[in-house]
């Protein structure tokens, strides 16, 4: 049993045609799951009547250490530049230029005990895993920012809504107790 995760976790973002592993330059991870809030109206009897919210977006946000601006065919997880700016380059030198482009990303995340590479691999029975999928992401941030103490470091935000159109899920969470496999993704 693992009694919590720390030091390692795997990341994968996916564009639909490449997958990009990015744990190597990543920092920190946040996950800010939107709110399934609810609001309470007074009747005119002094009571109050529930409605229910509809769910927000979730915000992923990682902070890291890029030293490239990314390859699209992903043989180099350096940066995400490439990614944010609807690049096109899979050969050095690489090269981006902002444009109205605006992709969608899956991005997954796990955790585990299991000597797997990447996020979406599957788990052996037997090892613990904690996975988050976000499918239908948009990229809406790339900041990069440079100090004397940390050097250049960057915070990437990726946003999803917690539905398609259609009302399927775009949030799977799953998990591996060590006592079952975890299918890849």
């Amino acid at each position: 049993m693992v009694d919590m995760w720390s030091e390692k976790a795997l990341i994968n973002i996916n564009n639909a045609t490449t997958d990009v592993d990015i744990a190597a330059i990543t920092e920190s991870i946040d996950i800010d799951a939107g709110d399934k809030d609810v609001e309470f109206i007074a009747n005119c009897s002094g009571g109050r009547l529930e409605k229910l919210v509809p769910g927000a977006e979730t915000t992923i946000t990682f902070e890291g250490y890029p030293v490239g601006i990314g390859d699209i065919d992903a043989t180099t997880s350096d940066g995400l530049d490439a990614f944010f700016h609807g690049g096109t380059d899979t050969a050095a030198p690489f090269t981006v230029t902002s444009s109205s482009t605006r992709g969608t990303f899956t991005v997954t995340i796990m955790w585990t005990d299991s000597t797997v590479t990447s996020a979406t691999t599957s788990i052996a029975s037997g090892k613990y895993a904690l996975r988050y999928n976000f499918a239908n992401c948009r990229m809406v941030s790339c900041k990069p920012t440079f100090s004397t103490t940390d050097g250049l470091k960057a915070t990437w935000k990726f946003k999803c809504a917690p539905f398609t159109k259609t009302g399927t899920g775009n949030i799977t969470v799953e998990s591996a107790d060590g006592n079952a496999s975890m299918p890849s993704i």
